[in-house]
């Protein structure tokens, strides 16, 4: 009988701690809110909207390293403007746990806390990620399945191609992606094949903003078009456009890599968008975010 009840005992903590375990948390601390997975403690900031507000935007970090000023000011951007703006720390950067995995484990964690989001009063969220959060974003809303919309800006798609490249220019900076992605692709394809959000694009019900920058030296504007051809195929329109630094039509031709976009002019913001600034590098220009933010807003409506 003493057996019996230390058995019901242990069962009874098992499942305790395995509801627990399945249904995390969201916590509010100074700052943003901390939520559960894997054992890990991850952290998003955030800064809540002016008055009531039941929308939201991921603003999603790139690199390897915590959030910059950038997203600070992005997140209080919206935030006055009426949207609760949260910027996640990717697992292994800022104030969140574990280590980094690349376009992995990050975007099974921001899936999460999309679907936590219900426990701030948000009935809709979208996401804008940049560079590597562009990928993270992707996925997290093809995983999770109720975003309303998707930026994606100078993401990549093909890592293994990044890799080529940075061979030829920075090849200093293979050490940090052999770490990061466990080994280069010769040493584990798969590794990087998991890597690429490519596969979970026809699975995004939502319209995705594509913009993405002609000139960058990292990420070619024919991953752009890969995505394109890939959300195409899956049945959805894309727009096309390209423009200038500074917002205004592109009048001259394009050429090499660039020449990859078949300019429609632009559509309704419930179709998807691919968005070409041809004499662009890696950066991010105010025109392009009056676009990110002109979308946000539309899908959040």
């Amino acid at each position: 009988m003493r057996a019996f009840a230390v058995w019901l005992l242990v069962l009874s903590l098992g499942l305790f701690w395995g509801l627990r375990w399945a249904s995390p948390g969201l916590k509010r601390v100074e700052g943003g809110v901390v939520y559960g997975r894997d054992g890990l403690t991850l952290f998003a900031q955030v800064c809540p909207a002016r008055g009531a507000a039941d929308r939201a935007v991921i603003l999603v970090p790139g690199g390897f390293g915590p959030p910059t000023a950038d997203m600070e000011k992005r997140c209080r951007l919206y935030a006055g403007k009426g949207v609760m703006a949260l910027v996640p720390h990717l697992r292994g950067r800022g104030k969140s746990e574990g280590k980094p995995t690349g376009c992995l484990e990050e975007a099974e964690d921001l899936a999460l806390l999309a679907r936590l989001l219900t426990r701030l009063g948000i009935r809709y969220h979208a996401y804008a990620g940049y560079s590597l959060g562009a990928c993270v974003a992707l996925k997290a809303a093809a995983l999770e399945g109720r975003a309303r919309g998707v930026a994606f800006v100078i993401g990549p798609v093909d890592f293994a191609e990044q890799v080529e490249i940075l061979r030829r220019t920075r090849p200093d900076a293979l050490a940090r992606w052999r770490e990061v992605f466990g080994g280069l692709p010769e040493d584990c394809p798969d590794c990087y094949a998991r890597q690429s959000p490519l596969p979970y694009a026809p699975r995004l019900g939502a319209p995705l903003l594509i913009l993405h920058a002609g000139n960058d030296p990292l990420i070619p504007p024919t991953q752009a078009c890969r995505l394109r051809d890939v959300r195409e195929k899956a049945g959805r329109r894309v727009y096309q456009v390209a423009l200038t630094r500074e917002g205004e039509p592109w009048t001259r031709p394009l050429t090499k890599g660039r020449a990859c976009l078949r300019p429609t002019g632009f559509g309704p913001w419930e179709e998807d968008h691919l968005i070409l600034f041809p004499d662009l590098h890696h950066a991010v220009t105010p025109a392009m975010e009056a676009l990110v933010e002109r979308f946000v807003l539309a899908r959040l409506r």
